[in-house]
C-alpha cells in the first residue's frame, strides 16, 4: 500500500491538468477539507495526530491540531487502530520511522458537506485506496506521503 501511495502522489505530480484546474482543485479542498491524520509507527506504537487547513490570507495553510492536554507536536497514541476495520489493514504500510497522512470522508454522502469533501479527496489525493468503519459509518481512504496543494504553518 505505501508503494501505491507514493505511486499516486508522482501521478499527481506529473498530471497535465491545466494550471487553472488545478487552482480550482486547490481551492475545493480549502472549502471542503476531508478528515486528515498523520499516522507513524513509533516502534512498534501507532500514534497519530490531525491536520487541518486554516485561513492565512489568499493562502490557506495546513496546521496541526493540537489537544488542549496534548504534546506540542500533536503526536499522541493511537490505540484501537485495529478497531476501525481498515480493508485493507494500514498496519503493513506504517513502516517505522516513517510517517504517512490519511485523507478519509464518508462513503454515503448525507449532507452536501459529506458530498463535497468525498468529491475534494478524490480530485486532490486521488482514487480510494480502501475503507474504513467509525461510529458505524463507512469512510473511504486514501494514505499518501505528503499533503497536497498548500504550505505547513511554520
Amino acid at each position: 500500500m505505501a508503494a501505491f501511495a507514493e505511486q499516486q502522489v508522482a501521478l499527481r505530480g506529473e498530471a497535465s491538468l491545466p494550471k487553472e484546474e488545478l487552482q480550482n482543485h486547490c481551492d475545493q479542498l480549502a472549502m471542503a477539507t476531508p478528515g486528515v491524520e498523520e499516522l507513524r509507527n513509533n516502534h512498534g506504537s501507532i500514534e497519530s495526530r490531525q491536520w487541518t487547513l486554516i485561513a492565512n490570507g489568499a493562502t490557506p495553510l495546513w496546521a496541526i491540531v493540537r489537544a488542549k492536554d496534548g504534546a506540542p507536536d500533536g503526536w499522541a497514541p493511537k490505540p484501537g487502530l485495529d478497531k476501525l476495520d481498515f480493508q485493507p489493514p494500514l498496519e503493513p504500510a506504517l513502516i517505522p520511522g516513517s510517517s504517512h497522512f490519511l485523507a478519509y470522508a464518508p462513503v454515503v454522502s448525507n449532507t452536501l458537506a459529506d458530498s463535497q469533501k468525498s468529491a475534494a479527496m478524490e480530485q486532490v489525493f486521488g482514487a480510494a485506496q480502501g475503507e474504513l468503519t467509525w461510529r458505524g459509518r463507512k469512510y473511504s481512504y486514501i494514505l499518501t506521503p505528503d499533503l497536497p496543494c498548500f504550505p505547513f504553518l511554520q
